[in-house]
Formats: C-alpha cells, sequence, structure tokens
C-alpha cells in the first residue's frame, strides 16, 4: 500500500528522462514575450511623438519667420514635388565654399541678369514702383506694395502678373538661390473679414503669394526658393508720414550670391 502511494507522488519524467513536466518554462516564454511586445509599442510611441514634437518646433520656428501661413494660401502641387515645395519654404540657403574663379563667374551672372532686370525696369517706366540694387547679399529687386497689391491684402493685382512672369523669365538665367521677404509698416493691421491678423502675417502671406507664383506660373525650381516676413520690423525709412510708410510697405526678391548664407 505504502509503495504505491509513493509512486503516485513521484514526479513524471520528460524525454531526457529528467524529473519535473517544465510548464513553467511556457509561462516564463509567456512572460518574455509580453515584456518584448510592451517594449516594442514603446519605443514605437516614443518614436511617434518624436515627430510630433520635432514638428511642433518645426512650426514654432517657421511661424516666428513668417512661414506658417500654408493653409491660408490656394497653391497646391502634384504630389512629386509636395516635398520640394516644404524644403523650399524652410531651408535657407547654405554657404558654399567658393574659388575664386567660381566666386567671379557667379558675379557675372549676377550682373548679366542685373544689367536684364534694370533695362526692364526702365523700358517699362517702372520705377519708383520696382527698384534694383546689387548687394553683399546679392542682387535684389524691391517692389512697393501699389504695385502688387491693394491695402492690407495679399492677393497680387492682375496688372502686376505680367510683370511678375517676365522677371520670373530673367530668374531662369541664373541657378542662384531666391529669397523672397515680405514688409510693412508700422500702422496696426485691421481686417474683420480678413484670416490675417497682423502685419507679420500679412507680410508673410505676401511673400509666400510671390513665391508662389513664380514657381507656379514662371515654372522656377521649388528648391531654390525660401520666403520670409518682417512685418515692420525692417523698415528702410522712419514711419512718420503717409509717403515714408509707403516705402516700408514693400515685397524684396533677392538673388543671393552662392557664397552668402542668408541672414
Amino acid at each position: 500500500m505504502n509503495d504505491r502511494h509513493s509512486k503516485k507522488r513521484l514526479k513524471p519524467k520528460d524525454e531526457n528522462g529528467n524529473t519535473g513536466s517544465g510548464r513553467w518554462l511556457i509561462t516564463y516564454s509567456d512572460l518574455i514575450t509580453l515584456l518584448l511586445v510592451f517594449f516594442v509599442m514603446m519605443f514605437a510611441m516614443s518614436t511617434v511623438e518624436n515627430q510630433r514634437f520635432n514638428a511642433l518646433i518645426s512650426s514654432l520656428k517657421t511661424s516666428l519667420s513668417g512661414n506658417s501661413i500654408l493653409e491660408s494660401m490656394k497653391y497646391t502641387t502634384t504630389d512629386s514635388n509636395d516635398k520640394s515645395k516644404r524644403d523650399a519654404e524652410s531651408i535657407p540657403p547654405v554657404a558654399k565654399k567658393l574659388t575664386d574663379q567660381e566666386k567671379k563667374k557667379d558675379q557675372e551672372k549676377l550682373d548679366a541678369l542685373y544689367t536684364h532686370l534694370d533695362k526692364y525696369i526702365k523700358t517699362n517706366h517702372l520705377q519708383p514702383d520696382v527698384s534694383l540694387v546689387e548687394t553683399s547679399r546679392g542682387v535684389q529687386l524691391t517692389f512697393r506694395e501699389k504695385i502688387l497689391f491693394d491695402l492690407g491684402s495679399a492677393e497680387i493685382k492682375p496688372n502686376a502678373i505680367p510683370v511678375l512672369k517676365r522677371i520670373g523669365g530673367m530668374l531662369q538665367e541664373v541657378p542662384n538661390e531666391v529669397s523672397i521677404e515680405g514688409h510693412t509698416d508700422n500702422t496696426p493691421f485691421r481686417n474683420n473679414h480678413s484670416t490675417i491678423h497682423s502685419n507679420w502675417e500679412l507680410s508673410g502671406v505676401r511673400a509666400q503669394t510671390v513665391m508662389n507664383f513664380l514657381i507656379s506660373q514662371d515654372k522656377l525650381s521649388p528648391h531654390r526658393f525660401h520666403f520670409v516676413g518682417y512685418g515692420e520690423y525692417r523698415p528702410v525709412v522712419k514711419n512718420d508720414t503717409p509717403n515714408h510708410k509707403a516705402m516700408n510697405r514693400r515685397v524684396n526678391i533677392v538673388v543671393i550670391r552662392e557664397d552668402k548664407v542668408e541672414d
């Protein structure tokens, strides 16, 4: 009797002849698998949050420079160049180390562009609404507000369309980076029927409007462009008279030298 009960208490042997069922290994492996799945999910979630954080930082940066006004515009592109458009709007030109010979060739290209632009402006009697200067940054075209936009508006005037088309055609003569820069005077922005709420936004939307026009109408490469809105904070003269305020309301198109970094 005792022997029979003793045999019942014996643990079964596995296929290797060892005692014990080893069922605890199944539970242990399930636990390890669940832990692995848990950490994989945590890692995936942290990656998504990191992407959202980077997107937030990018949005804050661009909003401070006038580049956040993307949804207010009607400009559309094909899927193939959407990324190029976004890159063009957010990435400023990168400095290049040029040899003396390369600098000379770049200067020659800008000189030729300046000559063509100057001739067009004078032939079509666009002064003083359109002015042209050569600076240390490059060749700069300045459009006073009244030739491009109505007061407080970011919609290009019909009469300005052929001017921008012709100038865009001349910009095809050089491969340089192009900066579109919007400016306003210091008069507080007031338009209850507009999606724009400040001079800063207005300057940024206007700059983007001009950039989008050049890209879409003149087929210029989006990789060359970026835009920025300075609002009222970079006046060329004091905002002390109506004429001076009109001078401060402007859009600059700057063709940048290849060895310069955008400020």
